[in-house]
């Protein structure tokens, strides 16, 4: 029996509830006990000043009441200062608060607030004096306009539920999510500091020709954007007054002086540029969370932490002014600070994806723009100082290649064995392959160079591919349930009755054909890819009208700003303001259930014969109640990730075909689509929607795992199951794929 190691003893306790106060410092534990401390609670601020503002501006352009929104969200943010920290600003008034956008959320949360305190999944506190606000006043005003209510206003009310309640083609996460899976330009706000926007678009207003049509918005956007900057300087400018008040409380010698620097700190940054590497941490956490606050949907990402903050690590070395712990002391407190940004969704949508979770990334290593290995000290403190906080945020990443040194690449098992999921390893080539054809369309390629792609290059989200300051699209919005859509094709586009769907026993896609009209394998497989090109089409058209109404409607200032050129066009981040605009995409959800579904029709109906077509649709009806010994005949059947051919030869012809039917559709701002196999979690409530499945699923059981194989039916081991993976073809899927593999430790013991 192996003795656990200290850490990972730390980490079981952490996961038991046990212990909370962790970290490299006593300043890191309290802090971290701070954030334990407290449960996950709404702030109405932003819902309060978004429904100012739009009361008064009644009349006005729709993007100056929205850009004077978000100003005044900034103008209202706490200035709070707690004991213990030494970066500044809390976008919430409480710990682990989320300041929800109410002018996406107001239609289910208006259904959702009785029960946003002890719902099952993710529930929230409120106040009774918010909840009152909310409810009497705030609700009202916002429930019938929200981007849901409009989209309903363009498509039917069976398209309305069947996009958001159907399971199969579903588009709710993009319809309440707006602002989201972003990397700001992190080098040029670190360097610059918001002041080099402000002039700029101060400098862009005064050039303009009031004799030119195209004045007349760009006007409006300069404006706009002005006033939203204003907003974040005076931000700073209270920050700074709220740790002076502090100071002038504090009896400790060394606090004070602590507070004393982080006031002067709060007049530097993140207005101007950062001077050191305390700046520098300081500009990155005010940057993640002004993102979160602006926008309503998950991974703020930091990027390539350890390239663009090492110029400042470095040089305070080599001052003698900062040292690799009081470093690694800052980064931990980031940490903790990001994992206090938790999402806020609806009862269904925290079913879907649960956990509070946000998808922030924070990578180490990769290449440089020479293609020569990028790692330095701050990819190992990065690495090492989640193994002394052990939040759940961000998502510590390493971005290997052939280069990567083996010591950082045994930091990174270090950290791995911990247990926590920390790190995610990337495959540089992949990411790379991916980024170059990203929104290119069939055989097209990006707008990326290649410097581009070795320089900023960097996941987002889950695992989807991105580039830092120079792309902008929701990355996580399409979903298509492959699973059920196979489950389609047998049942003749009906939902089994007794299915947790609000559809069960309706027609829910269409009728691609009964299953006795199928005599061969060849008709069936027909069928199963219609079903899926039918969801596919669906959401696609859905989407279509949702950007159009982000980019009349739901406009970022923010994230404009941290665009590349941005400024010069004077086009908002929504309405294709990026040198590389993306998404909405199409993320596959259920992938070895659909083949495995496949394959043991084929089998079983097709090869075999031991039963017909019709047979199978009865059984999956009936939940294979009645049908036990044709289930056990399914389940017999090849499974993907078996390294079977029979199994893997549709895994692999199906993973070709929805990309390519993907990569087909232009998206509103002029882009392709890119497709992606990387739903952490839809799987279990995706499953919960989906009646029984060919392969012997019983309903409301999970889905398979993105694009892993099916529990426990890689029975080969984890070699064969490698192999099975092996022959798809990754980087189609532009939008990224994620595989999830478990490996017992008696597979990775030596047998004695």
């Amino acid at each position: 029996m192996t003795t656990p190691t200290a850490g990972a003893a730390l980490g079981n306790q952490l996961r038991a509830g046990t212990v909370a106060k962790v970290g490299s410092t006593k300043r890191i534990q309290e802090l971290n006990g701070m954030l334990h401390a407290n449960r996950p609670n709404v702030d109405i601020t932003r819902a309060r000043a978004y429904t100012k503002v739009y009361r008064a501006t009644e009349g006005m352009p729709s993007l100056m009441r929205r850009y004077k929104a978000s100003a005044e969200v900034y103008r209202t943010l706490t200035d709070n200062v707690y004991d213990y920290e030494q970066l500044v600003g809390w976008p919430t008034k409480r710990i682990r608060g989320a300041n929800f956008a109410i002018e996406l959320h107001a239609h289910w949360l208006a259904d959702d607030l009785p029960n946003l305190r002890d719902r099952t999944y993710d529930p929230f506190e409120i106040t009774d004096e918010d909840y009152k606000e909310l409810e009497e006043d705030l609700l009202p005003y916002w429930k019938d306009k929200t981007m849901a209510v409009q989209w309903g206003h363009y498509v039917s009310k069976e398209e309305w539920n069947r996009g958001q309640f159907g399971g199969v083609s579903d588009v709710s996460n993009y319809l309440c999510a707006n602002g989201s899976h972003f990397i700001p330009a992190w080098t040029d706000v670190i360097q610059h500091g918001f002041v080099k926007y402000y002039e700029k678009a101060k400098a862009l207003l005064a050039a303009l020709d009031p004799n030119d049509p195209a004045s007349i918005d760009k006007k409006i956007f300069y404006n706009g954007i002005i006033e939203v900057l204003e907003a974040i300087r005076d931000w700073g400018e209270r920050m700074s007054a709220a740790c002076a008040r502090k100071a002038a409380q504090e009896k400790d010698p060394a606090r004070k002086q602590e507070l004393e620097n982080m006031a002067d700190m709060m007049q530097r940054v993140p207005w101007g540029p950062a001077a050191s590497f305390y700046d520098a941490c300081e500009t990155a956490w005010a940057v993640c969370f002004f993102l979160f606050v602006e926008g309503a949907g998950p991974s703020i990402t930091w990027g390539r932490f350890d390239q663009y903050m090492y110029p400042y690590y470095k040089a305070d070395i080599e001052k003698g002014i900062l040292t690799p712990e009081k470093a690694m002391e800052l980064i931990e407190e980031l940490y903790i600070r990001v994992t206090s940004n938790v999402w806020f969704q609806s009862t269904q949508m925290a079913y879907i994806f649960g956990g509070y979770y946000r998808y922030p990334h924070l990578d180490v290593g990769g290449l440089d723009e020479n293609g020569k290995d990028a790692s330095n000290e701050l990819s190992y403190l990065c690495l090492r100082a989640m193994r002394y906080a052990k939040t759940t945020s961000p998502a510590v990443s390493i971005l290997l290649h052939q280069k990567t040194p083996d010591s950082l690449l045994y930091e990174a098992c270090e950290l791995a064995a911990e247990g926590m999921g920390h790190p995610s390893f990337f495959n540089c080539e992949g990411l790379y392959a991916m980024l170059e054809h990203r929104a290119g369309g069939p055989e097209g390629y990006s707008n990326y160079t290649r410097k581009d792609i070795l320089k900023f290059g960097s996941p987002i989200g889950c695992v989807e591919p991105g580039a830092e300051g120079l792309q902008y699209g929701h990355t996580d919005s399409g979903i298509i349930n492959v699973a059920g859509a196979t489950l389609m094709a047998v049942t003749n586009g009906i939902m089994p009755e007794g299915t947790d769907n609000m559809f069960a026993g309706k027609l829910l896609t269409y009728e691609s054909g009964a299953p006795e009209t199928f005599e061969t394998f060849d008709q069936f497989y027909a069928a199963v890819k219609a079903q899926i090109k039918y969801a596919i089409d669906e959401a696609h058209a859905n989407l279509l009208v949702c950007e159009k109404l982000l980019a009349e409607q739901f406009n970022l200032p923010t994230f404009t700003v941290l665009l590349e050129g941005a400024l010069e066009k004077a086009k908002d981040a929504t309405a294709g303001g990026a040198k590389v605009n993306v998404g909405p995409t199409m993320n596959m959800s259920g992938f070895g259930t659909m083949v495995d579904s496949v394959a043991a029709i084929k089998k079983v109906v097709y090869t075999d014969h031991k039963a017909t077509l019709a047979q199978v649709r009865d059984a999956c009806m009936a939940n294979f109640q009645g049908y036990e010994d044709l289930r056990i005949q399914l389940q017999a059947a090849p499974k993907y990730g078996n390294d079977d051919d029979f199994a893997d030869d549709i895994a692999a012809d199906l993973w070709e075909w929805f990309a390519q039917c993907t990569m087909g559709l232009k998206m509103y701002r002029g882009h392709y689509c890119d497709a992606a196999v990387q739903m952490v979690q839809s799987n279990v409530g995706y499953g919960a929607m989906t009646g029984a499945t060919p392969n012997g699923r019983l309903a409301g059981m999970p889905l398979s795992d993105t694009m892993s194989a099916t529990q426990q039916a890689d029975t080969h081991g984890p070699t064969a199951a490698a192999r099975s993976y092996g022959k798809l073809d990754f980087p189609v899927y532009t939008n990224g794929t994620l595989l999830n593999m478990w490996i017992s430790q008696s597979e990775l013991m030596e047998k004695q």
